[in-house]
């Protein structure tokens, strides 16, 4: 690790302790701890069940984004994203994102730029759409006193500036032997030769969006899942007596995901629990309540997505190294060779 890296993971871990610091100030320690011994976990169980359907669903969601260029199975897929997830509570910086186009790209030999579009652009893209709509139901249903709604409605500025940039450019089609004229024979030789391969194996990538029937099912996939994480928070909320109105549990799952995209900390440890705690005491629930509820959920989140992401690098017979040596081949898993065949689709 690097001397920059080190500071920077320094950094973050200070960061952590003072949010956790400031989140103790905030609450009722003696309450939270309460809140934390007398809640009914039998909740939990069907909780995180619906986390993994909800898991299973953005697996599908991917496989048909991909489906435009490639025709993977969802097993191996899901497993991907499950081992990405316990990555990004590891690794800083949301790296595990990056094992969703590593490991496809060395096992099945696909375009590392057509999976990058589809984990950067066109899911990210498809999740603000929910995480806006969703977020903007509930605010208009609660009335939060002292809330910025202004963050909300940038959000979806951004989100519909965004579709409007993305589907036009989802339907650009390069030529063979595309140069790209104007700014790119500026670049340097080496820089302009890898965009030159990169660029329409990126714009490939978006390509859900040419299809009607394809781009309507991911839209439809997007919502199915973050309202699925809804009912999580609501079960997890039962757990500790937490009486909330659905819309009220689309702005606690709205800005759990959104705090989780940032990587402020390690494991976003401290954030969210500060986050969720302001929001839930914002919908009328008491401090230290809030704040058991809001660590019980980050622990039980931490604790599916490390247990499922090694059961899935055993399924999939990876190790760190194959994870992470990026531009090395990986060892094939069991049935890697006919899908490699089945994933050489043409564009």
């Amino acid at each position: 690790m690097s001397r920059f890296s080190q500071r920077r993971l320094l950094v973050r871990i200070a960061v952590s302790i003072a949010l956790i610091a400031l989140l103790l100030w905030r609450i009722d320690l003696e309450q939270a701890g309460r809140a934390l011994r007398d809640a009914n976990y039998v909740y939990v169980v069907p909780g995180l069940a619906l986390f993994g359907l909800a898991k299973l669903l953005v697996a599908q969601r991917w496989r048909i984004m991909m489906s435009t260029f490639a025709d993977l199975p969802l097993p191996p897929l899901f497993g991907i994203l499950l081992v990405s997830n316990l990555a990004n509570n590891i690794v800083p910086a949301r790296i595990g994102d990056l094992i969703r186009v590593q490991v496809p790209a060395q096992r099945y030999e696909m375009s590392r730029a057509r999976l990058a579009a589809t984990v950067f652009a066109t899911e990210s893209l498809l999740d603000g759409i929910a995480f806006a709509v969703l977020g903007l139901i509930g605010l208009a249903l609660i009335d939060l006193p002292n809330f910025p709604t202004a963050v909300f409605w940038g959000v979806l500025g951004a989100v519909v500036g965004g579709l409007l940039a993305v589907v036009p450019l989802s339907h650009i089609k390069l030529q063979d032997g595309w140069t790209g004229r104007g700014v790119m024979p500026l670049l340097p030789g080496r820089l302009r030769l890898a965009l030159e391969e990169a660029v329409p194996h990126f714009i490939d990538g978006l390509a859900v969006f040419r299809n009607a029937r394809l781009g309507a099912e991911a839209i439809a996939l997007s919502f199915a899942i973050w309202l699925i994480e809804v009912g999580m928070f609501a079960l997890f909320g039962l757990a500790f007596g937490i009486h909330l109105s659905m819309p009220a549990w689309m702005l606690i799952m709205v800005a759990a995901n959104m705090i989780s995209s940032v990587p402020i900390t390690p494991s976003n440890i401290g954030a969210y629990e500060v986050a969720i705690t302001e929001l839930t005491k914002a919908l009328g629930v008491d401090a230290g309540v809030a704040g058991g509820f809001a660590i019980a959920a980050h622990v039980f989140n931490i604790v599916w997505i490390t247990g499922a992401g090694f059961i899935a690098m055993w399924a999939l017979g990876l190790s760190w190294n194959d994870v992470f040596s990026f531009g090395r081949k990986a060892p094939d898993a069991t049935g890697a060779a006919e899908a490699t065949e089945i994933a050489r689709a043409p564009s």
